[in-house]
């Protein structure tokens, strides 16, 4: 069974870390779903139409639109008339990085779909039920675009270090052989006597570390024996990230009298992510420092390391909703969203490429060309699947909304939502899960959201619209922790604005533009620790930025 280590890990600022914890950061512990992957793909961000995103998403007492997906179902019933309509988004996300040189390539476009559905009336009467309408479509809750590109400083740390904390961690053995010869073909054993990648996929980057000279074992153990003390390195790491979340829903909403208007949708979810993280390592020294040949005969001079996983599948929640009208001109609105159960299958794979120098001009090297030596290995391709899935649900969700009409003029809405992320549990997997489940209890805390919205009716065919919102942070910073693994969104804010154009009694168009600031949790490229001293690259920071805008047709009859 595979083992989980302290995945979201977090730990305090002060970089003290657990013990037990052999090992975090964005290049470890991806043969499996960490905990603090599970917290980002429970993350929501409906999108909606370009009206709800113009105000702000401010839409859990509005209705009649295409956003009543993500929020309100309730808002199906305020439908007079039936309506399709579709929503595209065009969206630039930038990475801004802290403490690091940021790269060149941070900015990812794309264009999607953001929103698309119809409702159909299927009753009508004068009585006390005035109407029913029924609505399917889809609406996207999650993007998953960008590109995370940067350079530490220069800095004595060493991802090969990292890889030989690892293997000394997990007690791994290696043959004793002559010095010089070539070692991809030995076998490196754990305590179980499994060997290279038949061992627990944790332990593949080790195995492609020894093969590819990053390590030896000597007798205190696990080292890297072609750097030498005082070894100076550059590091760059390029983390790229695509896919979406989205739901198709089913819809019914009832409209009693003009008064109350209830709602619920049975949501079908889906989710699919791609990550890529390219890792490279340049070793120099500083003049007149570098290693005798007699020495280091293998002087390593760059590795690169390039992992792979890809999360897909699907899920099921529903949501329930309200409004009521006690007066015209005010609408209150309540909304529940019940956890969504997802089941997604899970595939990773790695490789490792490394250049070292023959300083000592040894002639039994494998590979050697013009006094250099290339090589490069690969693990087999994981695969989580069927029986092995991984089973998780996403935190409950409550809204309370209110708006106000002046007259045909103008209209004020605001929303409050709350998560409850200390929820969020991994039900099922091909490992521990109750260590990640003390992660989420531990370590989350419920979110608070406000959004807020105005429309104003310049002209009869004319609607001007502002709008915005702040979610509050999912973790618990009051303990004075910091997040040792990937980066997960912490807290957001956002401003949007947009105009809307009815072209005819069935037609319309609306274009809105929103900026979002998204501040995610600090992290390290890699983090390894067996004594006092931790083996760390620099701690990083990251902010994405968001320029999102969005275009949706209407048609009414």
């Amino acid at each position: 069974m595979k083992k989980i280590f302290a995945i979201i890990s977090l730990a305090l600022a002060s970089v003290v870390a657990v013990q037990a914890q052999n090992s975090s950061g964005i290049l470890f512990n991806r043969d499996i779903i960490p905990a603090s992957s599970i917290l980002s793909l429970s993350q929501r961000e409906p999108v909606g139409t370009a009206r709800s995103m113009a105000m702000g998403g401010a839409f859990t007492s509005l209705g009649a639109d295409m956003s009543s997906f993500g929020y309100n179902p309730a808002g199906f019933g305020m439908y007079q008339r039936n309506e399709i309509s579709v929503s595209l988004g065009l969206g630039v996300v930038h990475a801004k990085n802290y403490n690091a040189y940021s790269g060149d390539d941070n900015n990812n476009t794309r264009v999607s779909i953001n929103n698309f559905g119809a409702s159909f009336k299927v009753y009508e009467s004068s009585g006390k039920l005035t109407a029913i309408n029924f609505a399917f479509g889809y609406n996207k809750t999650a993007d998953y675009n960008y590109d995370m590109l940067y350079a530490s400083p220069t800095t004595e740390s060493s991802l090969a270090y990292a890889f030989a904390d690892i293997a000394n961690g997990g007690k791994l053995t290696a043959p004793v052989v002559n010095e010089g010869t070539d070692q991809e073909y030995r076998p490196i054993t754990d305590p179980n006597g499994m060997q290279n990648y038949d061992m627990d996929p944790y332990y593949w980057s080790t195995v492609m570390a020894y093969k590819e000279g990053l390590t030896n074992l000597g007798p205190n153990g696990w080292y890297p024996d072609e750097i030498a003390p005082g070894a100076l390195t550059t590091q760059y790491t390029n983390l790229q990230s695509r896919g979406s979340a989205g739901e198709f829903s089913f819809a019914f909403g009832f409209n009693i009298n003009n008064i109350v208007y209830l709602g619920a949708s049975l949501d079908i979810q889906s989710i699919s992510r791609k990550q890529t993280i390219y890792y490279d390592e340049y070793i120099g020294y500083e003049e007149g420092k570098a290693p005798s040949a007699t020495d280091y005969p293998y002087q390593l001079q760059n590795f690169s390391f390039e992992q792979s996983m890809y999360v897909n599948g699907s899920g099921v929640g529903a949501k329930f909703g309200v409004v009521v009208r006690p007066i015209n001109s005010l609408r209150i609105g309540f909304a529940l969203h019940t956890p969504t159960y997802y089941s997604v299958a899970y595939r990773y794979s790695a490789s490792l490429a490394s250049t070292a120098y023959n300083a000592g001009k040894v002639a039994d090297k494998d590979g050697v060309i013009n006094d250099y030596i290339y090589d490069e290995a690969y693990t087999p391709i994981l695969q989580d699947g069927g029986e092995n899935r991984w089973c998780y649900t996403t935190p409950t969700r409550l809204l309370v909304g209110a708006s106000y009409a002046i007259g045909q003029y103008a209209v004020l809405s605001a929303d409050y939502q709350y998560d409850a992320y200390r929820s969020v549990k991994l039900s099922y997997a091909p490992t521990d899960t109750g260590y990640t489940n003390s992660v989420f209890r531990d370590n989350l805390r419920g979110v608070h959201t406000v959004r807020a919205g105005v429309e104003a009716k310049a002209l009869p065919w004319l609607a001007l619209r502002v709008g915005g919102g702040y979610k509050s942070r999912v973790l618990n910073r009051e303990l004075d922790f910091v997040a040792l693994s990937e980066p997960v969104a912490d807290m957001s804010w956002y401003a949007s604005a947009g105009v809307g154009f009815r072209l005819s009694e069935v037609t319309s168009i609306d274009l809105a533009y929103q900026y979002r600031k998204r501040e995610y949790s600090d992290y390290y490229s890699f983090y390894t620790q067996l004594g006092e001293i931790p083996n760390a690259s620099p701690l990083y920071g990251l902010d994405l930025i968001s320029h999102n805008v969005a275009l949706t047709f209407a048609f009414r009859f």
